[in-house]
């Protein structure tokens, strides 16, 4: 069975919360709006040092499988509905190998077609308490079929949790999983919600 990795994890959350913040920093340029960020992550960017020391910042880079402000296309709308409060920032979906997992008795020897796979990502805002913005993820997943599982340790993380959803096909059992993670930047809450699930 695959597990969580920690560390991949983790920085794959970092990373799609980097770009959360990015892009609402992309917006209308109004003081005071930029979201806080601190320590390393508001030093690890070139832009980020160039707009603290007032030079100019070019707007971030974004891989094709991602959009602004929208469902990227390829994501499963129905997997992740916006929950009340939230703020689509940006989101992406990109096919993702099929875990292996050994074939049914019932099938050993048949040649089926490992089920396809979507690597997904999805950054939101919210005006909600921490705890509040991850019950909502929570009752969103469970309404899905995930169950909570143990989360791999958040690194400067408000809040880390983990979904798993276990299913059986004709291929074998398949497992998706996602993890979300919450950044209270003190004016709002930063989630993102990333993993690999099942291709609509």
């Amino acid at each position: 069975m695959p597990h969580l990795a920690p560390a991949r994890r983790t920085a794959a959350l970092a990373a799609a919360l980097g770009l959360a913040l990015a892009t609402a920093g992309c917006g209308s340029g109004s003081a005071g709006t930029e979201p806080r960020v601190s320590g390393a992550t508001a030093e690890s960017t070139p832009e980020a040092r160039a707009a603290a020391s007032g030079g100019p910042a070019e707007l971030p880079t974004f891989d094709p499988s991602s959009a602004v402000a929208t469902y990227a296309e390829g994501f499963p709308k129905d997997l992740f509905p916006m929950p009340e409060g939230a703020t689509l920032l940006a989101s992406s979906a990109s096919p993702a190998p099929a875990p292996a997992s050994p074939a049914p008795k019932s099938t050993a020897g048949s040649k089926a077609k490992p089920v396809p796979m979507t690597q997904v990502t999805l950054n939101l805002a919210s005006r909600l308490s921490t705890d509040k913005v991850v019950a909502q993820a929570e009752k969103i997943l469970v309404e899905q079929g995930f169950k909570q599982i143990a989360a791999p340790e958040s690194s400067g993380l408000t809040a880390q949790t983990a979904f798993r959803r276990v299913s059986s096909t004709k291929a074998g059992e398949i497992q998706e999983s996602l993890v979300v993670g919450v950044l209270d930047d003190g004016n709002r809450r930063l989630a993102s919600i990333s993993g690999t699930v099942r291709t609509p």
